[in-house]
């Protein structure tokens, strides 16, 4: 062996054990009470969520390593706003000479955040440290109290990019009832040290209000002094294309926002209609346009527009309205074609404005106008039209006559003025009373609609 070998072989030797010691060290400091507690008040002083974190580890090739994160709702007993499985934080080690904590990537992997609405039925970031609730899932973090304002950093830190992969987002009312449950989500974004940014998101799969399946959503986006924009969005709605972009003035007071969306080719047969409408199935292709623009607290404000077409439209009544189509005599109530079905949609803050709803076909058509709240609530005004032999055979059955419904293009139609009132998930009309009346007709008729069984 070369004599300069011997020395080069120690010193390397005594380099790497030292590194290992080191490594060691900064593994055992992350494991310590005192730097769990330091991810806790960090975790607090920048989104005022508690933190808890099963693990930590380091290695200078995967940089630290964070398992098990969970973050409690501080407004909704037993449920975490966020848990991870992992949260890598990359960073280059020689800038740490110079002062400067350089991170190449933050990756979150595998996240489930679960916002859920507050019992007044807002959606608000939970920041009330005070009222933590200890989750079950993952391990729960416990809450602390409110700190002062953290020093000034020592070191100058520097992130150049941001990924999300495997993740879940859970958007929740007040009764943890899905209203989005999007899975599969992966994200990246270069961030500028400006705090500007650009990249782009996908998500596989995401199911709304349980009644509609997306998928192959995505969309490109870049944050610019404070405004994100996600331009090219698009996507495939119960076999639809989605189509359109947004913005998000996210440094402004409020969060200013504005969203044009576009759908076209959804096909009805995909939607899972609410088990209040009693097995009623709809198929046809809709068409829709969506614009909206608002803001949040303080002094939210909503207001936008929506039209919806459909075309070669089909009601499969359920066996209920089959059942009241035979007792009036109305064959269209066992299949209606329509001739005609639209709908507008004026959005005005807590309402959506029905400005109306038309159903057509060719012996029966309904008219509906009027508001809906954003909790679900109904109250809308409505009118049944049939045509001159359903109403003729209305008037047998009943012994009165419907008033004319008056409408050009129409003649010989009658109408019959109705509410519909209650819940989206649970709507009421007094329709069956007002078409049967309270006569005879009518009594035979309440008959009839006992045996066949009211829903």
């Amino acid at each position: 062996m070369p004599r300069c070998l011997r020395p080069c072989l120690i010193v390397t030797a005594v380099l790497v054990a030292l590194a290992v010691a080191a490594v060691l060290a900064f593994n055992l400091h992350l494991q310590s009470n005192a730097m769990q507690e330091q991810l806790r008040k960090a975790a607090i002083d920048t989104i005022g969520l508690p933190l808890n974190v099963r693990s930590a580890i380091y290695t200078p090739w995967d940089g630290i390593c964070l398992r098990g994160l969970v973050m409690p709702d501080m407004e909704n007993a037993g449920v975490n706003f966020l848990e991870a499985s992992e949260f890598r934080i990359i960073f280059r080690l020689w800038p740490l000479l110079r002062r400067e904590f350089v991170v190449s990537s933050l990756r979150l992997n595998e996240a489930v955040l679960t916002w859920r609405q507050n019992t007044e039925g807002k959606w608000r970031v939970p920041r009330q440290p005070a009222d933590a609730v200890t989750a079950p899932a993952g391990t729960s973090a416990t809450a602390r109290p409110a700190v002062s304002p953290a020093p000034e950093p020592v070191m100058a830190v520097r992130v150049d990019g941001m990924e999300v992969q495997r993740s879940r987002i859970l958007f929740e009312n007040r009764d943890g009832w899905p209203l989005l449950d999007a899975e599969g989500i992966t994200a990246r974004a270069d961030l500028g040290g400006d705090g500007n940014a650009t990249g782009e998101a996908r998500v596989p799969e995401a199911v709304l209000a349980g009644l509609i399946v997306a998928r192959d959503l995505a969309t490109d986006f870049t944050l610019e002094e404070g405004l994100l924009q996600l331009t090219g969005i698009h996507g495939e709605i119960a076999g639809g294309n989605l189509a359109g972009q947004g913005s998000v003035a996210t440094m402004a007071e409020g969060s200013p926002y504005e969203w044009d969306l576009r759908l076209d080719g959804f096909q009805m047969s995909e939607l899972r209609m609410p088990s209040s409408f009693g097995g009623t199935r709809l198929e046809g292709t809709l068409t829709a346009h969506f614009t909206v623009q608002g803001r949040n607290a303080p002094q939210r404000k909503l207001q936008g527009r929506t039209r919806i077409d459909l075309a070669n439209g089909r009601m499969i009544p359920s066996d209920y309205l089959k059942g009241l189509g035979q007792v009036l005599g109305i064959r269209e109530m066992q299949g209606l074609d329509f001739r005609e079905a639209y709908a507008e949609l004026r959005l005005e803050d807590d309402f959506i404005h029905v400005t109306p709803l038309w159903l057509r076909s060719n012996e029966f058509a309904v008219e509906m106008s009027g508001p809906i709240t954003r909790g679900g609530g109904l109250d809308l005004q409505a009118r049944l039209l049939l045509g001159p032999s359903s109403a003729s055979r209305l008037a047998v059955l009943t012994g009165r006559e419907l008033p004319a419904a008056d409408i050009k293009g129409m003649p010989g139609f009658r109408a019959v003025s109705f509410r519909v009132t209650g819940t989206l998930e649970k709507p009421q009309s007094d329709l069956a009373s007002r078409l049967l009346g309270s006569g005879a007709g009518g009594r035979l008729g309440e008959f009839f609609l006992n045996f066949l069984g009211v829903p």
